[in-house]
């Protein structure tokens, strides 16, 4: 049954393919579209779970009376349909709106505390300093975009690097980076505990510092780049920042291109197989039986 292959699907691209793609590094060697391939899949399990909802009611009567004919039968598994799917894109859009004010509150509390706590240079207006013991550099999105600095980490780096930092924190503003993981957190917070993994936040989070790493290096030396990456880099993070320290020594290899052109296939056959192998048959099915 279509709908109930569609469900399984819409379990496997939420919970175990994401936890076997983010195991998989190839993805990391072209990031942009290792992130395309994440959303492909993102947009992949909403659509089956969709299309299961849509699916199941009208499979269900034509099981249990052998046909599907207009009438009230038709009319109630056309109204189930719809509210199960309806469900499914209400609790999408309200997570959705909930987490954006949430994320905006919190950024405007932020800002407020930093216009207090700033202990900048005036006359340096690339960033804002914050007094405290941890190296760490991170930025602030929106309409006001800011990008902060611990005075920690302006101790540590010199000035070459700091530039760097401040590049690689522009990139993300630059590309609106919080938008995606916005809507990366949105689609996994919509889907029930236990058919959802971390593992495609982790993975996107990584491909968007690897984003702007590479958009960084196009403006300030790699080289400098890795070795602010390496003094800001927490002992929990060592991993993560060996693998882009790599990348930005290793610049652009050939592979990366191939591995680009197979994130992209992937990303056009994880939404048009399903679609060509279960959902066009049972339209199909589904107006041949309406129509006798």
């Amino acid at each position: 049954m279509t709908g109930i292959a569609l469900a399984v699907l819409a379990v496997l691209l939420a919970w175990p393919a994401p936890s076997a793609l983010a195991r998989s590094a190839w993805v990391e060697r072209a990031p942009r579209a290792g992130v395309v391939l994440w959303q492909a899949l993102a947009l992949a399990a909403v659509l089956a779970a969709v299309g299961a909802a849509l699916a199941a009611p009208e499979e269900a009567l034509r099981a249990w009376t052998g046909s599907v004919e207009f009438g009230a039968g038709l009319l109630l598994a056309a109204g189930l349909a719809a509210v199960l799917a309806g469900v499914i894109v209400v609790r999408l859009v309200w997570v959705t709106i909930r987490l954006g004010l949430r994320t905006r509150r919190r950024r405007a509390r932020h800002a407020e505390l930093l216009h207090l706590l700033d202990t900048a240079d005036p006359d340096d207006l690339r960033m804002h300093v914050l007094t405290g013991p941890v190296p760490m550099a991170y930025c602030i999105p929106g309409r006001s975009q800011k990008v902060v600095v611990t005075d920690a980490a302006l101790a540590l780096l010199d000035a070459a690097e700091i530039d760097a930092v401040i590049e690689h924190e522009r990139a993300h503003l630059r590309a609106r980076h919080d938008l995606v993981l916005e809507a990366f957190t949105a689609l996994h917070v919509s889907f029930p505990r236990f058919a959802r993994s971390r593992a495609a936040l982790d993975a996107v989070h990584r491909l968007l510092e690897m984003l702007a790493d590479d958009a960084a290096a196009a403006r300030v030396d790699p080289q400098t780049l890795s070795s602010a990456l390496a003094k800001l880099g927490s002992t929990a993070e060592s991993d993560a920042i060996q693998v882009r320290r790599a990348r930005l020594q290793a610049g652009h290899p050939a592979h990366g291109q191939l591995a680009g052109a197979g994130a992209y296939l992937s990303a056009v056959a994880v939404l048009a197989v399903p679609t060509l192998v279960l959902v066009e048959p049972w339209l199909r099915a589904a107006m041949a039986a309406i129509g006798r």
